[in-house]
């Protein structure tokens, strides 16, 4: 997950929003008053840019973002992190501990680490194999 988690008030306009995303080089923000109220995404902004014909700094970003934003606890496996992306069709998920935002995982972040996921599964794989046979040269 990429922890850091950009949040703006729901007061923000989309330009505050696409600021925000291009100063840190992230493609999301969260809408944050107390707790995530929703998530404005690139194709968030593009799309309130083609249906609503107003700049960028007139259209409050509540209008655009998508809610209830999704998340799921830190401690979730990336397996189910993923498996919630598929079956909810979303390229982004929250990682909140209940209301506090720590993060957001991505499409793109599964993609990029998953070569170090499949050599860890191997890794474990070795260990269970040398703890069950009684062999602890594959342990590390």
């Amino acid at each position: 997950m990429t922890t850091d988690c950009l949040t703006v008030p729901s007061s923000a306009t989309l330009a505050d929003c696409v600021s925000r995303m291009l100063m840190a080089g992230t493609g999301s923000v969260i809408i944050d008053d107390d707790g995530p109220l929703g998530i404005v995404t690139e194709s968030d902004v593009l799309r309130a840019a083609c249906d609503i014909d107003e700049p960028l700094g007139d259209i409050p970003a509540h209008v655009a973002m998508s809610h209830p934003v999704e998340r799921i606890e830190p401690t979730a496996t990336v397996r189910k992190a993923a498996q919630r992306m598929h079956d909810l069709g979303i390229k982004k998920l929250l990682v909140a501990r209940g209301l506090d935002p720590v993060g957001v995982v991505t499409v793109t972040d599964l993609v990029w680490h998953f070569s170090d996921f499949q050599r860890e599964a191997g890794r474990l794989a070795l260990e269970g194999h040398a703890w069950e046979h009684g062999d602890d040269r594959h342990a590390r």
